[in-house]
């Protein structure tokens, strides 16, 4: 209580209004509940309830219960939180709320208007990060608010009819650089998890207020709007053991970064909302389906990183601009994967609240990590009988541009020498569309020699999966043409066809179809399956660049598979 008491403090002399998280337990606690109640009155906080389960469910947490658990849990929740303050809630949440809890929620008490419903990419590392006993599997998330869908909380909504009716956020706003390549628990709008990941120097912790100064430049590239929260609980600011610092530098970084806040707050830079206020506001400014990107450096390890996100209902991709612009993680939202969490998912996938990739450089390796390489894409550029990998080159973003539903990513061009002496100057332009399309334009800007050949091959590599290890691929099927080539056997077999116009995967399990498509035909098509030391499966596209050609644009087309 103790901490809790300075919160309440702090905030208060802030100027805040808070959105305060309570269990079933305080809920039924008086003195709690009017403590709570004066706030509420004298300065507009928002009281919230945080779900967690009972013995009757054998306890555990309240996303890996059964359905009727969680019913249970729920009413139990709500009817509590009525009975102490005579109205309904208008907030839950938990460290995953998935598709059924959430659709729960909604029947019984429809009042509810926002979720806390996951934690950005909180899955794999963080699990060994704890001695493997952290269970809490949410990743291919949103790193921001989102309209989630009634079949995978995960995925955004993409339309009205798909919507679960709430307003979803994270559990905290994460690095997006070291949230997606370090345990992301330690890099997030949380400064004591700032002090877990070591980027404090007792009480200097500039990386506090440069994440929020990261967070508000979204604005930038998404009509003005960006989110930023800061969610801590009263055990983190006092002899947690998590913490090497002593309880003072604690306290005094999470004052001083609600102090930095508040600044810009008077400043007229942010404006402070309850978490209904900001789902009220959230449903006024974005339309369902809207697209969301993020634009993000490294800012701790000063090695000039930068990524970029997108999510839109067709997917959430991440560009690495230190592999030349190569995609290091996408997630087919067209697939619209279905799926819940707990004993009696049908699925057999218990734990997963995560939203399966076709590529991630981090579990699946990626680029110089690996015999072969694995889940990424590239370009391959030959020139005399020489091939260089764009992923060998770093480059960094020269522009983005908001055309509505279409979303462009230009990247600097990158220079490219062969043994030789012959040069070209490449540039790699996205275009991110709405139903999952995505649009890659390579432009030869200069070459050397201007009659020099030179052949670019779009290559895309992938596979599906949850975690690391890989999964079941037999069930898929690789086309060229609209006609089936092979059956995925584990051969490393492999299809090549001239002139071709498109080749394909087909991934049952995941619902989701992968298509590469030139724009314009070219000289060579190929699809090949892996073998078990290498499960993935390959596209490519090769085309002939003459004095003729300055471009070539090619689609990376996520679809919907009809099971």
């Amino acid at each position: 209580m103790q901490m809790y008491e300075l919160q309440r403090k702090v905030g208060h002399d802030l100027g805040f209004k808070s959105t305060i998280f309570i269990g079933l337990d305080f809920l039924r606690d008086k003195e709690m509940v009017e403590r709570l109640k004066t706030d509420r009155d004298n300065y507009g906080d928002e009281i919230a309830v945080w779900l967690t389960s009972d013995s009757k469910a054998g306890g555990g947490q309240v996303w890996l219960i059964r359905r009727e658990d969680k019913k249970r849990v729920v009413k139990n929740s709500i009817d509590a939180y009525i009975e102490a303050f005579g109205h309904a809630p208008k907030s839950v949440g938990n460290y995953v709320m998935d598709a059924d809890l959430i659709e729960i929620v909604k029947e019984y008490c429809p009042e509810v208007e926002a979720c806390v419903a996951g934690c950005f990419e909180e899955g794999v590392k963080v699990f060994h990060g704890c001695n493997n006993s952290w269970y809490l599997f949410s990743e291919g998330m949103p790193w921001g608010p989102w309209y989630p869908s009634k079949t995978h909380s995960a995925r955004p909504a993409k339309n009205y009819d798909d919507w679960a009716g709430v307003v979803a956020v994270p559990h905290l706003s994460r690095d997006l650089v070291l949230g997606f390549e370090n345990r992301n628990d330690f890099f997030a709008s949380h400064p004591a998890n700032i002090q877990r990941g070591l980027a404090n120097e007792g009480y200097s912790h500039e990386y506090d207020y440069n994440l929020c100064d990261q967070y508000r430049m979204q604005k930038d590239f998404n009509d003005g709007m960006s989110y930023y929260q800061m969610h801590v609980s009263p055990g983190w600011l006092s002899r947690n053991f998590n913490i090497i610092d002593p309880d003072k530098i604690t306290q005094t970084l999470y004052i001083e970064t609600l102090q930095y806040i508040a600044e810009l707050r008077d400043n007229g830079e942010v404006e402070v909302l309850t978490f209904n206020e900001f789902a009220k506001e959230y449903k006024k400014q974005v339309e369902i389906g809207k697209p969301t990107v993020a634009f993000a450096k490294d800012i701790l390890m000063g090695s000039g990183k930068q990524y970029y996100w997108i999510c839109n209902p067709g997917h959430r991709l991440l560009v690495d601009t230190f592999q030349g612009g190569s995609i290091g993680d996408l997630r087919p939202y067209a697939g619209e994967y279905a799926a819940v969490t707990g004993p009696d998912a049908k699925n057999g996938r218990y734990l997963y609240n995560t939203y399966p990739y076709i590529i991630q450089s981090q579990y699946r390796t990626g680029y110089k990590t690996h015999s072969t390489d694995g889940t990424r894409t590239t370009l391959i550029m030959s020139h005399g009988g020489e091939s260089l990998d764009m992923c060998d080159y770093n480059t960094t973003v020269e522009a983005i541009n908001n055309n509505g539903n279409i979303q462009q990513l230009v990247l600097k061009p990158v220079e490219v020498k062969f043994s030789d002496g012959f040069t070209a100057k490449i540039q790699t332009v996205y275009d991110f569309l709405n139903d999952g399309n995505i649009l890659i334009t390579r432009r030869v800007l200069s070459k050397s020699d201007a009659l020099g050949e030179l052949l670019l091959q779009e290559y895309v590599k992938a596979s599906y999966g949850f975690i690391e290890y890989p999964e079941d691929m037999k069930d898929i099927t690789l086309y060229c043409d609209g006609e089936k080539v092979i059956d995925y056997t584990y051969r490393n077999t492999q299809y090549k066809k001239e002139g071709g116009k498109e080749v394909s995967a087909l991934i049952p399990e995941i619902s989701t179809e992968v298509v590469l498509r030139p724009e314009t035909v070219a000289s060579v098509v190929t699809v090949r399956e892996g073998n078990l030391f290498s499960p993935y499966f390959t596209l490519t596209a090769e085309h002939i660049v003459n004095e003729d050609v300055k471009e070539i644009k090619t689609w990376l087309q996520i679809k919907k598979l009809q099971v």
